[in-house]
């Protein structure tokens, strides 16, 4: 008789365990062997102006994975359609004729759609996600952890921002590689070298060094130079802050850990 009431205490432990675990639907983590994904608080105007600067920028920083390609996928190949930075180009030296003609009406209407879309969506989410963060700090910020695989390994650990900052200064996507985000590595690296090849970014620099300024002004391509601004500038600042966040995802996990574990219920933290 005791031992199946016993049984039963223990059943109905693990029950409210489950029950408990299933009602925490509100992760603010997700940490696989290729990627870590921190969802905090940002604020919606940072987001919305990197959505400005590059469509799918401000999704790229929300995890928003599948989005951001669209977006990125779309803003490259609709203003190399429209010649929309050539044009820009051409205006900021003032030949305003030449960049009026150079402009595709067929594409460029189709482009400011994707453009303001992406800025309003990036500051939508923003707010969204900042509503769900405040949600899951009540129910003590519960992560998804599966850091193991027959391939790879993902050790959660502080990271240092300004290496971080570093190496995506020398090589956008390897700040990203440092910090174990895998999949924007794939698409920072990819477009980076996209980009600086369509551009003749590289022999352009080699002509520097040799002192032949005049041939490097006249191989680079202004249509996709000034791509190569904001995807730098965005590597760079996306690395940095990713690093920061996942050192304040481990210090929350840490104390949530030690508290649980060593803390008695009736002990006062002082204020």
């Amino acid at each position: 008789m005791i031992k199946s009431i016993l049984l039963e205490d223990i059943t109905g432990n693990e029950d409210a365990a489950l029950r408990a675990q299933h009602e925490k639907k509100r992760y603010v983590a997700s940490i696989s062997p290729y990627t870590t994904s921190i969802l905090h608080y940002r604020k919606p105007f940072v987001v919305a102006w990197w959505g400005a600067a590059f469509p799918g920028f401000g999704h790229f920083m929300l995890s928003k994975y599948l989005t951001a390609f669209i977006l990125i996928s779309w803003e490259v190949i609709i203003n190399n359609l429209a010649h929309l930075n050539e044009a820009i180009f051409l205006s900021m030296l003032g030949k305003f004729d030449e960049a009026i003609s150079v402009l595709d009406q067929r594409w460029i209407i189709i482009y400011v759609c994707m453009y303001v879309f992406s800025i309003w969506d990036s500051y939508r989410l923003t707010i969204e996600m900042n509503k769900h963060c405040t949600l899951a700090y009540h129910e003590g910020l519960p992560a998804m952890v599966k850091n193991t695989s027959s391939t790879e390994i993902n050790v959660i650990d502080k990271k240092n921002p300004l290496l971080a900052l570093l190496w995506s200064l020398l090589t956008p996507g390897l700040g990203n590689l440092y910090v174990t985000r895998v999949i924007s590595v794939i698409f920072v690296l990819t477009w980076w070298l996209v980009i600086t090849y369509e551009a003749n970014v590289f022999p352009a620099i080699h002509l520097t060094m040799v002192g032949k300024f005049e041939e490097a002004t006249n191989i680079l391509v202004p249509q996709w130079l000034l791509f190569i601004p904001s995807i730098y500038c965005f590597a760079a600042y996306d690395s940095y802050v990713s690093a920061v966040e996942i050192n304040n995802f481990v210090d929350r996990y840490l104390g949530r850990e030690l508290k649980n574990k060593y803390q008695d219920r009736h002990f006062k933290m002082p204020i």
